[in-house]
């Protein structure tokens, strides 16, 4: 008796595999975006802190200017935190939450505040009543409370103030207080992993930022040794041949390319490199290794020589795309 038996030929095994091939490449894709989004959730979260801060301080310095009548609030005259010592825990605290109301329009508000307050455009707002982080050095805590939710899904998270004690190389290292906030981001909001661990094969989702009481955003933590987040370059003097470093270099790195190993708060605080160090580190302990090796390759750029207290000839610039 004749039985019939049905296989795959050999074309339909091949369209097959091809096939699963494809939705496989996607799946990874879905699953784990990683290094591909996360240059531009970055650089999306240091635009648009950067630009809020910038407008916080402008509107800070014009109601100072111009309120001949004092018909203005005293805490909006100034940014928040700078007319602030370090004597009352509270007053930091509250600092905090005056930065976070700077930072977020509050979706609930009435027209009149809403116009008067924030640049950053929230889906959740906590202003009010979410706790600052308490120390920038400790490890970024579990279930901590955001301060805003941005209408991008991103989270941000806002510390209490904090301070450095900066050499002046301008000014005979005469040494400079620096009053900052840290403002963590979520840059995949709820998404995993949700962490502010990094490693060498697993970047973290949260990354911190710091706010000055200037009005400046300074990278810090991982993103400024780790070139899946960010790239930078020199911008050299106006009457050099070439305007720009040709290769791309990790944020840390193209800081010793343009200021060696002095530091100008004065002039620039990007330029704060040795004193910023161990913030870049803190809380990612990992990442010390990464820095030791940078710092022995690393070397102020040729076209960047400077003269002792002389401020920088160069500048530095974060490339926007961050990739070569």
């Amino acid at each position: 008796m004749k039985m019939n038996k049905n296989a795959f030929t050999i074309p339909e095994l091949l369209i097959f595999l091809t096939i699963v091939g494809v939705i496989s490449v996607f799946m990874l894709t879905i699953i784990k975006p990683g290094e591909k989004y996360l240059p531009y959730a970055y650089y999306n979260a240091y635009n648009t802190l950067s630009t809020a801060v910038f407008n916080i301080r402008e509107d800070a310095n014009d109601l100072n200017m111009s309120d001949t009548n004092n018909t203005e609030k005293p805490e909006d005259k100034v940014f928040p935190g700078a007319n602030n010592d370090f004597t009352q825990s509270s007053a930091l605290t509250t600092m905090g939450r005056e930065l976070c109301k700077k930072l977020a329009i509050d979706p609930n508000a009435d027209s009149e505040t809403a116009a008067q307050y924030g640049y950053i455009n929230t889906s959740e707002y906590f202003c009010s009543t979410f706790t600052p982080i308490s120390n920038f050095s400790a490890t970024f805590p579990d279930n901590q409370t955001p301060a805003f939710r941005a209408s991008n899904s991103m989270l941000y998270y806002i510390s209490i103030m904090g301070k450095l004690e900066v050499p002046d190389a301008m000014n005979n290292n005469k040494v400079q207080t620096i009053k900052y906030f840290t403002v963590w981001v979520d840059l995949n909001g709820d998404r995993r992993p949700n962490t502010a661990k990094w490693s060498p094969k697993k970047p973290a989702d949260i990354v911190p930022f710091i706010v000055t009481t200037s009005g400046t955003v300074l990278p810090v933590g991982a993103p400024t040794i780790d070139t899946r987040y960010m790239t930078a370059r020199v911008q050299y003097p106006t009457d050099s041949k070439r305007k720009f470093s040709v290769k791309s270099a990790s944020y840390y790195e193209a800081q010793i390319m343009t200021y060696g190993d002095k530091e100008f708060p004065s002039y620039d605080l990007l330029s704060l490199r040795s004193s910023i160090k161990k913030v870049v580190r803190a809380p990612y302990n990992l990442i010390k290794t990464e820095i030791n090796e940078i710092d022995k390759r690393a070397k102020l750029d040729d076209n960047c020589k400077m003269t002792e207290n002389e401020p920088p000839v160069c500048t530095l610039i974060i490339d926007e795309n961050t990739r070569n």
